[in-house]
């Protein structure tokens, strides 16, 4: 009977085990490193020194001060995000849709804040146009104040600039010529063409970049810190109450009221965003008039001529003694920043190789899970692995903080605590990425792998694991660039011996060492170039880059 058991029915029965224990595997790991973080945050915000209490709500409601900043966060967001998706519209208009000369230089300049982080931009902005700027003081003899809530809007709409092209671009080139070319061939002329074929197609693309950006903009706490002078927001708000006052209660407060607009824009992005991107269609070009292109390469020309001018002196200050007063050559920030910075170079390339591959594999497994699945919670499951995307970062790290910092979930302190957080925040983008690959794969190919006796395992291991290839080259791309850059959901579980490239440019942007942060931002631009070319090195499909 034991032998029976053992050549018939555990070959039969070991598989579902498996597959059953990997489904339990998986729903664990999103409860334990989405959901609970999340509770942590709400609990702490009611909590008082006597239980239950709604005092810090109360203050919110009651004290100016915090409607004030609310207010701040809203306004800032909502100039950012129309001034960025006109500029990212402009820019996929000329790169596509045009017969613009010297489009190379749109192209390098649109992707320039990919590379080049927030808040050392911001500090270069400051030095450059500040009162005693190279430019402003030093050309025009001009000593303005430029400290507060308009040059917040100037470095959010330099930085998203580049978020609302790469959505608006992905839509229009899913957009087929051949409607345009119907509208011309009816008498239509190319305005008419653009305003009632091209435009009404670009809709979803633009309310999906508006709404992402609008998030991005709430959740940003680096550039307001660096520019706004005593211009606060929410997030720079909860930040100074974890950094300089520790008051965990009022940061979870701050962070929840900040949670609620997002989550309610992320619905509105889940109703709009449609997943363009992955196919291409055929592109027409518009004929401009001179007048035309004029209206749409002035701006165009502007913002690239800043993009250029902030990556420069970026450059710049890193091999000069004092950016905007003494340009001798020097590398003395050079050996600074690498006697300072060796264990932050080595944590952001382990954290961001780390996060990459991993990322990329659980977050193609989890599409297939939901994407092909047939079971109870589907939708449910589908919900919490897009969550993180709707949420600030400076809120999944304070819930991090809060959550593994007792036993037997003490991960504070551990690289491990700071690689799952940057996997979570970037985990919804593979998923979405994967279910986009695998609606184009036909379901009769795995099918045929089921019938011939793979279980849904080996299935997907033999079979649509090579399919989702472009998906898992994009994602690690994606996931290794944004992990280098990260710092608001990280920025309060880091210690000492788990510094990276990020914190060390964010200190030395807040300590005015320019030329010692401009050193470690080219430090990040080189990993990231790196990490780029040896990622596109396991010759994933090319057409997706």
């Amino acid at each position: 009977m034991k032998e029976l058991f053992k050549k018939e029915m555990l070959p039969k029965i070991y598989p579902k085990i498996l597959e059953n224990g990997f489904y339990i595997l998986a729903n664990a790991f999103l409860l334990l490193f989405i959901m609970y973080p999340i509770f942590v945050v709400f609990i702490q915000s009611v909590y008082g020194s006597n239980g239950f209490t709604l005092e810090f709500y109360s203050k919110f409601i009651s004290d100016s001060y915090y409607f004030s900043i609310l207010k701040n966060s809203v306004v800032v967001a909502c100039f950012s995000t129309l001034i960025s998706i006109v500029l990212g519209f402009i820019f996929s208009i000329i790169i596509f849709k045009t017969d613009f000369k010297f489009k190379n230089f749109f192209k390098v300049a649109v992707f320039l804040p990919i590379i080049t982080p927030g808040f050392i931009s911001s500090l270069a902005y400051v030095f450059l146009f500040g009162r005693h700027g190279a430019i402003t003081y030093g050309l025009l003899g001009l000593e303005p104040s430029i400290y507060g809530w308009k040059s917040v809007v100037i470095m959010q709409s330099i930085d998203y600039t580049t978020t609302a092209f790469f959505i608006i671009s992905a839509v229009l080139l899913g957009i087929s010529g051949e409607f345009e070319d119907a509208a011309r061939n009816l008498g239509s002329n190319e305005f008419q063409v653009f305003k009632k074929v091209t435009f009404p197609l670009l809709i979803p693309g633009i309310l999906s970049a508006g709404l992402l950006i609008f998030m991005q903009s709430m959740a940003d706490f680096g550039t307001p810190i660096i520019v706004g002078g005593n211009f606060n927001t929410l997030a720079t708000a909860s930040y100074f109450e974890i950094i300089g006052r520790y008051n965990t209660q009022m940061a979870s407060t701050l962070s929840v009221v900040l949670l609620f607009p997002s989550l309610a824009l992320f619905y509105l992005y889940s109703k709009y965003h449609k997943g363009y991107g992955l196919k291409k269609s055929k592109l027409t070009k518009y004929s401009l008039s001179n007048l035309q292109k004029t209206v749409l390469g002035i701006p165009a020309v502007f913002f690239s001529i800043i993009a250029y001018l902030l990556f420069f002196a970026v450059f710049v200050a890193s091999f000069t003694k004092s950016f905007g007063h003494n340009y001798a050559l020097t590398l003395d920030y050079f050996y600074e920043a690498i006697g300072a910075g060796q264990l932050a170079i080595k944590n952001t390339l382990v954290y961001s190789l780390s996060s990459s591959i991993l990322v990329a594999f659980l977050g193609v497994a989890y599409s297939y899970i939901v994407y092909r699945g047939k079971f109870f919670g589907r939708k449910l499951m589908d919900l919490i692995i897009t969550l993180p995307f709707a949420i600030p970062g400076t809120f999944m790290g304070l819930g991090y903080l809060l959550a593994f910092n007792n036993y037997p979930l003490l991960l504070n302190g551990t690289s491990s605590i700071i690689i799952l957080n940057c996997m979570v925040r970037k985990l919804p983008f593979s998923f979405k990425t994967g279910n986009s690959v695998l609606s184009q794969i036909e379901e009769s190919v795995e099918e045929a792998s089921l019938n011939l006796g793979a279980n849904r395992l080996k299935t997907f291991y033999k079979v649509v694991l090579p399919l989702l290839k472009p998906a898992i080259i994009f994602s690690m791309i994606y996931t290794f660039i944004a992990t280098i850059k990260s710092l608001g959901s990280i920025i309060f579980l880091m210690t000492a011996n788990t510094k990276v490239l990020s914190a060390m440019v964010f200190e030395s942007t807040i300590n005015r060492q320019l030329g010692v942060g401009a050193c470690y931002s080219m430090f990040m631009v080189i990993l990231s170039i790196i990490g780029i070319l040896g990622i596109l090195r396991l010759k994933g499909d090319k057409q997706w880059f």
